[in-house]
């Protein structure tokens, strides 16, 4: 069984939410922090738990990497383009005002290895970075969802597709990890039990096996 912990902004004190203005911008901060934690991020950290069921071996970076592939290609298979043209041209907005850390002469993932599991990592804006250019990355790189199934051995079945229509908000998040849970094992995954903690402090997104 599997834990998904996903913090809220609404809840955050005055440090924590000034990090996220600093990462996603003032405007309409509460929608973009929601739509990408709490719609986007769900799947990514579904993906998490599905790499250690299936024993999938990577390193911390390329895993981050690979649950986003599994993330964008998951949305586009079932055809929620829109919102990720939406979320798209919002994490672009974001990298085009934020200076890459990557120093000179190593590459995007290079840095990150180096500095994963240390205090580094431990900056928003360093971390932030690092996540939404993943994102950014494997949008672009237009993998396709069977491709990315493929890794777990998965031959994609062919099945009705669930839509959860209900406002993206954190009350709402569950609807929709149920139902991209709901659609993954129609589609072939054998995904484990997995639970949703809200938390209070919005700097909280993690998925743990709760065994």
């Amino acid at each position: 069984m599997y834990k998904i912990i996903s913090g809220r902004y609404e809840t955050g004190n005055e440090e924590q939410q000034m990090g996220y203005k600093q990462l996603f911008g003032e405007d309409n901060i509460q929608y973009k922090f929601d739509l990408y934690f709490h719609w986007y991020n769900l799947v990514h950290e579904m993906g998490h738990c599905l790499v250690e069921k299936y024993g999938v071996k990577l390193s911390k970076v390329q895993e981050e990497m690979f649950v986003n592939e599994l993330a964008v290609g998951y949305y586009r298979y079932i055809g929620e383009t829109d919102r990720l043209n939406e979320l798209e041209t919002i994490l672009k907005g974001v990298i085009d005002q934020v200076p890459s850390p990557v120093p000179e002469g190593q590459t995007f993932t290079e840095f990150y290895e180096s500095i994963w599991g240390t205090e580094a990592l431990m900056n928003v804006m360093l971390y932030g970075y690092f996540q939404l250019n993943s994102v950014l990355e494997a949008m672009k790189s237009v993998k396709d969802f069977t491709d990315v199934a493929g890794a777990f051995g998965i031959k994609v079945k062919q099945a009705e597709v669930k839509e959860c229509k209900d406002e993206i908000l954190s009350e709402n998040a569950k609807k929709y990890l149920d139902t991209a849970v709901e659609n993954m094992k129609a589609f072939g995954f054998d995904v484990p039990e997995i639970s949703l903690e809200l938390a209070e402090n919005p700097m909280i997104q993690c998925a743990q096996s709760d065994e």
